[in-house]
């Protein structure tokens, strides 16, 4: 009894480690820079400029400097950049 009360615990536990948050952004605006360095990129959105933190899933983002884009971020980390 003590052995299945132990593994449901666990259970519990772990699917509650693994439940993400879930939220997400789109940021719609001219893409103004790529920082390669800090792997970084400025757009400029309802003339506010909004930096995000490129992720690894982003190929390609310094051929979009001085056209429209759309970004999807989730807790300011860039998910996906399109051309918008």
């Amino acid at each position: 009894m003590k052995s299945i009360l132990t593994t449901l615990a666990v259970l519990g536990l772990s699917v509650s480690a693994f439940a993400g948050c879930g939220k997400t952004e789109e940021t719609k605006g001219k893409l103004k820079s790529v920082d390669a360095d800090s792997k970084s990129i400025v757009i400029e959105a309802e003339g506010k400029e909004v930096k995000l933190t490129l992720t690894a899933a982003v190929k390609n983002a310094d051929k979009l400097v001085g056209k429209d884009v759309v970004a999807v971020s989730s807790h300011k980390k860039v998910e996906s950049l399109k051309k918008g």
